[in-house]
């Protein structure tokens, strides 16, 4: 699978990608494992999830003949809308994992501020990878101006801190000029639509 469609011949690491998943039929899973695995020793995890559990975005790390990170943190954005067992999931039987739950009701600035310092403390521990589910998510709950503002700050952090990082988005809930607005933000679009993906 490659991860520049623009095919301009850089043989350097993006570090922050864009991931175009449509609804059905995308290979999803497969390719954020591939991303959140390499390249490189990354054994350091933080995943954002919006609307899935801290356990189900967990899985999609530990479904892999690797096995689990080292350390994972998962900043767990929406956990009002779901049981407090199914939050409660994400550490269980996760070794070397932290959950923190962040309210629905918290602003995006706020939750840059709980990433920045989650990122910050696997940052100085060693090679770091992030997982965003979903930039369609964080739509939901802001206004599009405020949450290319989010990305644009989220997306220079990474870089300072040397971590490598991708960002769902389905490109099937958003209008064509939507989603080319957000992706002048990412050095790289894997969009899934279209990629030839290993094992297809």
């Amino acid at each position: 699978m490659s991860t520049n469609p623009d095919d301009s011949g850089s043989t350097e690491t993006p570090l922050n990608v864009l991931l175009l998943a449509p609804s059905v039929g995308g290979h999803e899973d497969g390719v954020c494992r591939e991303l959140l695995h390499g390249p490189g020793e990354r054994e350091r995890a933080l995943l954002v999830t919006c609307m899935e559990s801290p356990a189900e975005r967990l899985d999609v790390w530990t479904d892999h003949e690797d096995g689990r990170p080292e350390n994972a943190t998962v900043v767990d954005v929406e956990a009002a809308a779901r049981s407090t067992a199914a939050t409660a999931a994400g550490a269980d039987g996760a070794p070397n994992t932290l959950v923190e739950s962040v309210g629905s009701e918290t602003d995006l600035v706020e939750l840059g501020d709980v990433i920045d310092r989650h990122l910050a403390d696997l940052a100085s521990e060693g090679e770091t990878t992030v997982c965003v589910h979903s930039v369609s998510d964080l739509l939901q709950r802001a206004d599009e101006r405020a949450v290319f503002k989010f990305l644009e700050v989220l997306t220079s952090t990474v870089e300072r801190a040397g971590a490598v990082a991708h960002y769902h988005m389905n490109p099937d809930v958003h209008d064509p000029e939507t989603v080319e607005t957000f992706e002048v933000l990412f050095d790289s679009v894997v969009d899934l639509r279209t990629a030839n993906v290993a094992g297809e």
